[in-house]
């Protein structure tokens, strides 16, 4: 990974910058940005399953589709997926 690139003091893709000692404030913040960016309830305290990549078969889409609905059942949880692929894996998750 390139540091100087993913460096969150600098990253241009995240909503609040940080350092070490800001690193646990900010996290949260951008939690709350993301939530709110997908439209999803913003809330500190639920988890969020995140997944960026492609939608290929070494990526497991299938097995992450089949776990999906087992996750919501037992868990207060919120799942982001961004990602593109093949076009049957594109539509299990619309």
């Amino acid at each position: 990974m390139d540091v100087s690139e993913w460096d969150p003091r600098k990253d241009k893709y995240i909503a609040v910058k940080y350092d070490v000692e800001a690193a646990i404030q900010a996290k949260a913040l951008n939690k709350e940005a993301l939530q709110a960016s997908v439209g999803l309830p913003v809330d500190r305290d639920v988890p969020v399953i995140a997944f960026v990549g492609r939608l290929e078969e070494q990526k497991g889409p299938d097995v992450m589709a089949a776990a999906i609905p087992r996750i919501l059942a037992e868990k207060n949880v919120q799942i982001v997926l961004l990602g593109t692929g093949k076009k049957k894996f594109e539509r299990l998750f619309k």
